[in-house]
């Protein structure tokens, strides 16, 4: 077996670029000085402007589209989706709520996609994956938009959040939460595929970090990478930054700085060097599928 089929991908996917400026530095802080790849930029987030300049004097990084349906106030004036107060729901369940009772036109799912896809992108960003806050883009219907809208603009990747199903170590109640969410989105993923929805232009990778979301620490991170598989290519979603000040970020108890800590550990690089696992971007990806594409041609 040769050295590259013997070795591990993995992508490190920073959510939540653009929400509030503490995030926007820890995720560069992650970046710059740890093992992040990639991030996934809010078009609606408060920090989007300075999400953007950090982008800027970021170049390794790969930026992709968090698509946004929950928390935040639409891009387009007047939208449906937005309740009295001229916002999104505050949660994916409220969410889901609207959307099993009719409250969602699929209609108003894909403009307001579509504005936040093009607002990145009128920033001169190169979109390399689309994902969404709080994963809602699994859902049947909003997962087929979400890949129509990827194919349209030339959007490689689009993640499925389909994390392997395990209990987090110790037991705990926060881990019992996050089982029956992944289990949730399994579900919904299935049901969307049934519903007609196809993959994106190239396979997912492999997700992690779904069960221990917000609560990434050394720990955790190093028993994640132990699940890694000879050959495998994987996503790594995570949460770093610093803490942040708005109420509505801190009620989602998120230990922003412990995941910073974590992925920032001097230690890492090696024992991933270790193991042959090599840190990638999506873009890189996209690079490595087009050469051999071409050297089959």
């Amino acid at each position: 077996m040769s050295s590259d089929a013997r070795g591990i991908r993995l992508v490190v996917n920073a959510d939540d670029l653009g929400l509030c400026a503490a995030v926007n530095a820890g995720i560069l802080c992650a970046h710059r000085r740890g093992i992040v790849t990639a991030a996934s930029l809010m078009a609606v987030g408060a920090a989007f402007d300075h999400a953007v300049d950090g982008c800027r004097s970021a170049p390794g990084l790969d930026v992709g589209v968090h698509l946004t349906l929950v928390a935040g106030s639409p891009l387009r004036p007047g939208s449906c989706l937005a309740g009295p107060n001229g916002r999104f729901p505050d949660s994916a369940a409220a969410l889901l709520q609207r959307y099993l009772t009719g409250g969602i036109e699929l209609s108003e799912v894909r403009a307001e996609w579509s504005a936040q896809i093009e607002r990145v992108l009128d920033q001169g960003v190169a979109v390399s994956h689309l994902d969404s806050h709080q994963h809602v883009h699994v859902l049947p219907g909003l997962a087929q938009i979400c890949l129509e809208l990827a194919a349209r603009y030339g959007i490689p990747f689009v993640r499925v959040p389909c994390e392997r199903l395990a209990m987090d170590r110790p037991p705990s109640l926060h881990g019992l939460k996050r089982l029956f969410g992944a289990a949730s989105l399994r579900a919904a993923w299935g049901m969307a595929r049934l519903a007609g929805a196809r993959p994106a232009n190239h396979p997912p990778l492999k997700f992690l970090g779904f069960r221990v979301g917000g609560r990434l620490n050394s720990e955790r991170l190093r028993r994640l990478l132990s699940e890694l598989q000879p050959g495998g290519v994987y996503e790594l979603m995570c949460h770093p930054g610093l803490s942040p000040e708005e109420p509505e970020v801190r009620r989602w108890g998120y230990d922003h700085e412990q995941e910073l800590l974590a992925l920032t550990d001097p230690a890492l690089r090696a024992e991933l060097a270790a193991r042959e696992i090599r840190l990638c971007g999506f873009a890189d990806l996209t690079a490595g599928i087009r050469s051999r594409r071409n050297r089959r041609e």
